[in-house]
């Protein structure tokens, strides 16, 4: 084997080892000059460690941003899924910083991405005196990945500290504008030494159009992210409509990305070859290293380990889906079968399995309640439990509504309208296209958009920025904050999850979120 490939090898292992949660684990005091980071073999470990914490991003964050929205939830069935409450909690946006979502899921959501950010600081501290070849790519790459982990902090959280250095302290909170300004400033920086592409022994490595398309979400959601959140809930900050078009031009036009012709492609275990995944969370079909979304959502007896049964969608957003959209396809639904043999399957009285769109009562629902989302398909090679479908935290097709939205905002309505219609939905309507109007009004436009990105972008983790953006442009009553299906409405603030009372108490420096 060269030393090329070995060390790609190395990269891919440890990019997928498992990503511990527990902060005291980092060893932030072990750096010193006897132990700083020697040669590009060891430096590429170290930078693998923090890709590798990209995995944690699809649990307890990705969770809570999704459960807390009108497109998941987890009923409680039985004795299954209850867990003191904190599945309801978080659908229902009730939790606080002390409710049985704000102690578990929420704290390990905070954890996990800190996590990432020490990671990163851990490995730029231990490269600073070591030189190597690619070391400017690798720093640019490093500089990414914490921007990233900030950028979620920022969404979810709002002001956090910013740290760039190792030193053990409580820190400071900066306000939720100094994080977002930080971020732009770091992947400002880091994307002229990142490359433009990689070659396919190193995909998932990021890459200058992973900057961009981080950049491109933030300058669309610049009003809420470069705003601050009072009890009342949000007052808007500045406006970035043609940034985010100008960071999307760029991807697009860079030559580097197309549509999937197959929009399926986007999600299946082979999906690494996917012309159109721009930042993906790389998995394995490897015991503990696998996606494992459809364990969350499928039946007991759909799959072979037993699935968990428990995530679900809502019949308002599932019958949302023309029946001829491909888009659809995600969705379980009616007589259920074994989704690896193909043959019908029962529930545990020994009845034929049935997903009913309506959950009923969603704290005692039965074992079918619910339409279920399959939108990453079994891995026919899988590993009990671990598939090895990647999971992208970004892709093209939604770079397009993107910078059809700030088309729109601008009063391109109708250059709006083309843009949807020459990619997504015509994508999505193959034989029997269904074109979005141009001739639309500006707010008739914009609901337009809301819809089709929740067609087109279901279950990856965006509906809730989706809820508060848009809601906060049609008169500033957020969609997120207003009732539906299981959930009354919320009050203002809760567009921001409380800061865990455990962090507060850990650095008496941060100050809870308005409200909680």
């Amino acid at each position: 084997m060269t030393k090329s490939l070995a060390v790609a090898g190395a990269f891919i292992l440890l990019a997928v080892a498992p990503a511990c949660t527990d902060l005291t684990e980092v060893p932030q005091s072990a750096i010193s000059p006897e132990n700083f980071y020697r040669n590009a073999d060891e430096v590429i470990g170290g930078l693998a460690s923090v890709y590798a914490q990209l995995r944690s991003t699809t649990d307890e964050a990705y969770n809570i941003s999704e459960i807390s929205t009108d497109e998941m939830i987890v009923p409680t069935r039985g004795q299954d899924w209850y867990d003191n409450g904190k599945w309801l909690d978080i659908h229902r946006q009730t939790f606080t910083a002390n409710s049985p979502a704000g102690l578990d899921n929420i704290n390990s959501a905070w954890v996990n991405l800190f996590q990432g950010v020490a990671r990163a600081n851990v490995v730029l501290a231990g490269i600073a005196n070591v030189n190597f070849a690619g070391k400017t790519t690798v720093v640019a790459e490093l500089r990414t990945l914490r921007a990233f982990y900030y950028y979620l902090l920022m969404d979810l959280f709002g002001g956090v500290p910013i740290v760039t250095d190792v030193e053990i302290k409580t820190r400071p909170q900066n306000t939720r504008a100094e994080v977002f300004k930080f971020i732009e400033d770091e992947l400002t920086a880091a994307r002229p030494d990142l490359p433009d592409k990689w070659s396919a022994d190193m995909n998932g490595r990021l890459t200058k159009g992973a900057a961009d398309a981080i950049l491109a979400n933030m300058y669309l959601n610049s009003e809420v992210f470069t705003g601050t959140v009072g009890t009342n809930g949000l007052t808007k900050g500045t406006a970035r409509w043609q940034d985010a078009i100008t960071a999307a031009d760029r991807i697009i036009n860079s030559g580097n990305y197309s549509l999937a012709s197959n929009w399926r492609q986007n999600f299946t275990a082979d999906n690494y070859a996917s012309p159109e995944i721009i930042m993906a969370v790389k998995f394995t079909n490897v015991s503990d290293l696998g996606l494992n979304f459809l364990m969350r959502a499928l039946h007991y007896s759909q799959f072979s380990p037993s699935p968990w049964n428990g995530f679900a969608t809502l019949a308002e957003t599932f019958n949302q889906f023309s029946s001829n959209d491909i888009r659809r396809q995600i969705f379980l639904f009616g007589l259920q079968y074994n989704v690896e043999t193909g043959q019908p399957v029962k529930d545990r009285q020994g009845n034929p399995l049935v997903f009913d769109p309506n959950i009923g009562d969603e704290t005692h629902a039965t074992e079918g309640a619910g339409v279920r989302i399959t939108k990453w398909p079994y891995d026919p090679n899988h590993v009990n439990q671990d598939n090895g479908n990647d999971y992208a935290h970004f892709r093209l097709g939604e770079i397009y509504l993107i910078k059809a939205e700030a088309q729109n905002q601008l009063g391109l309505t109708a250059a709006a309208a083309a843009t949807i219609n020459t990619t997504t939905r015509a994508r999505a309507f193959p034989s029997a296209p269904q074109p979005l109007s141009p001739a639309l009004s500006q707010a008739a436009m914009r609901d337009s958009i809301l819809a089709e990105r929740l067609f087109e972008l279901t279950a990856e983790g965006k509906r809730r920025q989706d809820l508060i953006r848009i809601g906060a442009e049609q008169g500033g009553t957020n969609k997120y904050n207003l009732p539906w299906g299981y959930k009354a409405a919320s009050p203002a603030y809760k567009i921001l999850f409380p800061i865990p009372q455990n962090q507060i108490e850990t650095n008496p420096l941060l100050k809870q979120n308005a409200g909680y």
